[in-house]
């Protein structure tokens, strides 16, 4: 990614969770030096937040409820 200076966009950032609990973890942009000049590290905390869940998966089975 190329952020010129004195500008912004945008970084969109997915995640598919395979549990319901909340997930965090860390976003760390790195800058690359050009021409002397050192660019500011930048540090986010990212937190997930489950809205929507739907099953992996639908199996129907079929069995008698008691045998003697």
């Amino acid at each position: 990614i190329i952020i010129l200076p004195r500008r912004q966009t945008s970084i969109i950032v997915e995640f598919t969770s395979r549990f319901l609990r909340p997930a965090e973890a860390v976003l760390l942009l790195i800058s690359k030096r050009v021409g002397g000049i050192d660019g500011a590290t930048l540090t986010f905390s990212l937190k997930s937040e489950v809205k929507h869940i739907e099953p992996a998966d639908i199996l129907k089975c079929k069995s008698p409820c008691y045998e003697l």
